[in-house]
Protein backbone atom coordinates (compact mmCIF):
# COMPACT_ATOMS: atom_id res chain seq x y z
CA UNK A 1 0.00 0.00 0.00
CA UNK A 2 1.43 3.38 -0.97
CA UNK A 3 1.75 6.24 1.50
CA UNK A 4 -0.76 8.32 -0.47
CA UNK A 5 -3.41 5.59 -0.34
CA UNK A 6 -2.78 5.01 3.36
CA UNK A 7 -3.16 8.74 4.05
CA UNK A 8 -6.39 8.84 2.06
CA UNK A 9 -7.83 5.90 4.00
CA UNK A 10 -6.83 7.59 7.29
CA UNK A 11 -8.55 10.85 6.31
CA UNK A 12 -11.73 9.00 5.25
CA UNK A 13 -11.76 7.09 8.53
CA UNK A 14 -11.46 10.34 10.49
CA UNK A 15 -14.29 11.89 8.47
CA UNK A 16 -16.50 8.85 9.08
CA UNK A 17 -15.78 9.07 12.80
CA UNK A 18 -16.70 12.75 12.93
CA UNK A 19 -19.88 12.06 10.95
CA UNK A 20 -20.94 9.52 13.56
CA UNK A 21 -20.59 12.02 16.40
CA UNK A 22 -23.92 13.18 17.75
CA UNK A 23 -24.22 16.93 18.09
CA UNK A 24 -25.37 18.24 21.43
CA UNK A 25 -28.35 20.54 20.85
CA UNK A 26 -29.12 23.35 23.27
CA UNK A 27 -32.65 24.15 24.36
CA UNK A 28 -33.96 27.70 24.38
CA UNK A 29 -33.97 27.75 28.20
CA UNK A 30 -30.31 26.63 28.28
CA UNK A 31 -29.46 29.24 25.68
CA UNK A 32 -31.12 32.00 27.73
CA UNK A 33 -29.45 30.75 30.93
CA UNK A 34 -26.03 30.96 29.29
CA UNK A 35 -26.77 34.57 28.40
CA UNK A 36 -27.91 35.32 31.97
CA UNK A 37 -24.73 33.80 33.41
CA UNK A 38 -22.51 35.79 31.04
CA UNK A 39 -21.28 32.73 29.16
CA UNK A 40 -22.67 34.38 26.04
CA UNK A 41 -21.77 38.04 25.80
CA UNK A 42 -24.66 40.51 25.44
CA UNK A 43 -22.62 42.21 22.70
CA UNK A 44 -22.68 39.07 20.56
CA UNK A 45 -25.36 38.88 17.89
CA UNK A 46 -26.55 35.29 18.30
CA UNK A 47 -29.49 33.12 17.24
CA UNK A 48 -30.59 29.64 18.27
CA UNK A 49 -31.56 27.57 15.22
CA UNK A 50 -32.29 23.85 15.49
CA UNK A 51 -30.49 23.74 18.84
CA UNK A 52 -27.28 25.28 17.49
CA UNK A 53 -26.00 28.72 18.38
CA UNK A 54 -25.15 30.79 15.34
CA UNK A 55 -23.36 34.12 15.25
CA UNK A 56 -25.15 36.61 13.05
CA UNK A 57 -23.20 38.34 10.29
CA UNK A 58 -21.02 40.99 11.90
CA UNK A 59 -20.58 43.88 11.62
CA UNK A 60 -24.01 44.89 10.34
CA UNK A 61 -23.64 47.00 7.22
CA UNK A 62 -24.85 50.59 6.99
CA UNK A 63 -27.51 49.85 4.31
CA UNK A 64 -28.91 47.11 6.57
CA UNK A 65 -29.07 49.46 9.56
CA UNK A 66 -30.92 52.16 7.68
CA UNK A 67 -33.35 49.71 6.07
CA UNK A 68 -34.34 48.41 9.51
CA UNK A 69 -34.71 52.02 10.68
CA UNK A 70 -36.96 52.84 7.73
CA UNK A 71 -39.12 49.74 8.30
CA UNK A 72 -39.45 50.63 11.96
CA UNK A 73 -40.47 54.19 11.09
CA UNK A 74 -42.94 53.17 8.35
CA UNK A 75 -44.59 50.39 10.36
CA UNK A 76 -44.81 52.53 13.50
CA UNK A 77 -46.41 55.40 11.57
CA UNK A 78 -49.05 53.34 9.75
CA UNK A 79 -49.70 50.52 12.21
CA UNK A 80 -49.37 52.32 15.55
CA UNK A 81 -52.94 51.42 16.56
CA UNK A 82 -52.88 47.93 15.05
CA UNK A 83 -49.62 46.17 15.98
CA UNK A 84 -46.47 46.34 18.04
CA UNK A 85 -43.32 46.80 15.97
CA UNK A 86 -40.58 44.63 17.46
CA UNK A 87 -37.15 45.36 15.89
CA UNK A 88 -34.35 42.79 16.19
CA UNK A 89 -35.93 40.87 19.04
CA UNK A 90 -36.27 37.07 19.23
CA UNK A 91 -39.35 34.95 18.71
CA UNK A 92 -39.63 31.51 20.29
CA UNK A 93 -40.59 28.85 17.77
CA UNK A 94 -40.01 25.80 19.99
CA UNK A 95 -37.52 24.46 22.54
CA UNK A 96 -34.67 24.52 20.01
CA UNK A 97 -35.38 27.60 17.90
CA UNK A 98 -35.12 31.21 19.04
CA UNK A 99 -34.31 33.25 15.91
CA UNK A 100 -33.98 37.03 15.91
CA UNK A 101 -35.64 38.60 12.86
CA UNK A 102 -35.00 42.21 11.89
CA UNK A 103 -38.67 43.14 12.39
CA UNK A 104 -41.69 41.31 13.78
CA UNK A 105 -45.21 42.71 13.87
CA UNK A 106 -47.05 41.51 16.98
CA UNK A 107 -50.66 41.84 18.16
CA UNK A 108 -51.55 44.72 20.44
CA UNK A 109 -51.70 42.73 23.65
CA UNK A 110 -49.69 42.96 26.83
CA UNK A 111 -48.14 39.69 27.97
CA UNK A 112 -45.15 38.47 29.96
CA UNK A 113 -44.48 35.58 27.58
CA UNK A 114 -41.90 35.60 24.82
CA UNK A 115 -43.46 36.15 21.37
CA UNK A 116 -44.01 32.92 19.45
CA UNK A 117 -44.77 31.89 15.87
CA UNK A 118 -48.52 32.18 16.45
CA UNK A 119 -48.04 35.79 17.58
CA UNK A 120 -46.09 36.86 14.50
CA UNK A 121 -48.36 38.83 12.17
CA UNK A 122 -45.37 39.44 9.90
CA UNK A 123 -41.66 38.61 10.04
CA UNK A 124 -39.17 40.71 8.07
CA UNK A 125 -35.56 39.78 7.32
CA UNK A 126 -33.33 42.43 5.74
CA UNK A 127 -30.74 40.79 3.53
CA UNK A 128 -27.53 42.10 2.06
CA UNK A 129 -24.79 39.67 3.07
CA UNK A 130 -27.28 37.06 4.33
CA UNK A 131 -29.59 36.50 1.35
CA UNK A 132 -28.90 32.77 1.00
CA UNK A 133 -29.15 32.14 4.74
CA UNK A 134 -32.40 34.07 5.04
CA UNK A 135 -33.94 32.44 1.96
CA UNK A 136 -32.70 28.86 2.38
CA UNK A 137 -32.50 28.43 6.16
CA UNK A 138 -34.58 31.00 7.99
CA UNK A 139 -37.59 31.23 5.66
CA UNK A 140 -38.11 27.42 5.69
CA UNK A 141 -37.70 27.52 9.47
CA UNK A 142 -40.48 30.09 9.79
CA UNK A 143 -42.64 28.05 7.40
CA UNK A 144 -42.08 24.93 9.47
CA UNK A 145 -43.59 26.62 12.50
CA UNK A 146 -46.46 28.26 10.65
CA UNK A 147 -45.39 31.91 10.54
CA UNK A 148 -48.02 33.16 8.12
CA UNK A 149 -45.92 35.70 6.22
CA UNK A 150 -42.23 36.53 5.81
CA UNK A 151 -40.77 39.43 3.86
CA UNK A 152 -37.23 39.07 2.60
CA UNK A 153 -35.93 42.55 1.79
CA UNK A 154 -33.16 41.92 -0.74
CA UNK A 155 -31.02 45.05 -0.74
CA UNK A 156 -28.78 43.73 -3.51
CA UNK A 157 -31.56 42.88 -5.97
CA UNK A 158 -33.63 45.88 -4.80
CA UNK A 159 -36.80 43.92 -4.27
CA UNK A 160 -38.95 42.33 -1.58
CA UNK A 161 -39.93 38.66 -1.60
CA UNK A 162 -43.21 37.98 0.21
CA UNK A 163 -43.42 34.35 1.34
CA UNK A 164 -46.96 33.31 2.26
CA UNK A 165 -49.23 30.33 2.95
CA UNK A 166 -47.00 27.98 4.97
CA UNK A 167 -47.74 24.28 4.57
CA UNK A 168 -45.61 21.21 5.30
CA UNK A 169 -42.54 23.33 6.02
CA UNK A 170 -42.61 25.42 2.85
CA UNK A 171 -44.31 28.59 1.66
CA UNK A 172 -46.74 27.80 -1.12
CA UNK A 173 -46.74 31.34 -2.45
CA UNK A 174 -43.81 33.66 -3.14
CA UNK A 175 -44.48 37.09 -4.62
CA UNK A 176 -41.81 39.49 -5.87
CA UNK A 177 -42.26 43.25 -5.47
CA UNK A 178 -39.88 45.72 -7.13
CA UNK A 179 -39.26 49.40 -6.41
CA UNK A 180 -42.13 50.55 -8.61
CA UNK A 181 -44.71 48.69 -6.49
CA UNK A 182 -46.41 48.85 -3.13
CA UNK A 183 -46.67 45.94 -0.72
CA UNK A 184 -49.22 45.25 2.02
CA UNK A 185 -49.08 42.68 4.83
CA UNK A 186 -51.67 39.91 4.59
CA UNK A 187 -53.02 40.88 8.01
CA UNK A 188 -53.42 44.52 6.96
CA UNK A 189 -54.30 44.34 3.25
CA UNK A 190 -55.58 47.93 3.14
CA UNK A 191 -52.32 49.41 4.43
CA UNK A 192 -49.68 49.51 1.69
CA UNK A 193 -46.02 50.43 1.86
CA UNK A 194 -43.81 51.75 -0.91
CA UNK A 195 -41.08 49.24 -1.75
CA UNK A 196 -38.87 52.14 -2.86
CA UNK A 197 -39.26 53.82 0.54
CA UNK A 198 -38.36 50.59 2.32
CA UNK A 199 -35.29 50.11 0.11
CA UNK A 200 -34.28 53.74 0.47
CA UNK A 201 -34.35 54.51 -3.25
CA UNK A 202 -37.12 57.04 -2.60
CA UNK A 203 -37.36 59.51 0.33
CA UNK A 204 -39.84 58.70 3.06
CA UNK A 205 -43.19 60.43 2.63
CA UNK A 206 -44.32 63.14 5.04
CA UNK A 207 -46.72 60.67 6.63
CA UNK A 208 -43.92 58.34 7.74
Amino acid sequence: MTTAIADEIKVQAEEDEVAELERRRFTASEYLKMAELGILSPDEKLELIDGQIFKKMSPIGTPHIWCVNRLNRLFSAKLFDKAFVSPQNPISLDDYNDPEPDIVLLPLKQTQERPSAKDALLVVEVSDKTVRIDRNIKAPLYARFGVMEVWLVDLNAKRIEAHREPKDGVYRQTLIFDETQNIAPMNFPDIAFSVAEILGTKPLSNNA
